[in-house]
């Protein structure tokens, strides 16, 4: 059977403090909300952020995965030899 939840994160729209997660049917999952809720963090009403759980975790895994950038050498034109 597979597996049919999927885990979300509620987060802080203002400090992206993550505050609660849980688990939902992919059915009956909601990622956009225009709740606001409370945020330890900044003590106040917040907007609502969803996020699926893991997601930036997987993503900076990636991007550190890509090959460091080095810096380009200037290219000088060779120096023609001396004549004689």
């Amino acid at each position: 059977m597979p597996n049919d939840e999927v885990t979300l994160v509620k987060i802080c729209g203002t400090c992206r403090f993550h505050i609660e997660t849980f688990s939902v049917k992919k059915d009956n999952m909601m990622m956009f909300s225009k709740e606001t809720i409370w945020c330890p963090q900044c003590q106040s009403d917040q907007p609502e952020v969803r996020d699926v759980a893991g997601r930036q975790e997987s993503i900076d895994q990636e991007v550190n995965s890509y090959p460091k950038a080095v810096p380009a050498e200037e290219i000088t034109p060779a120096k023609e030899p001396a004549s004689s």
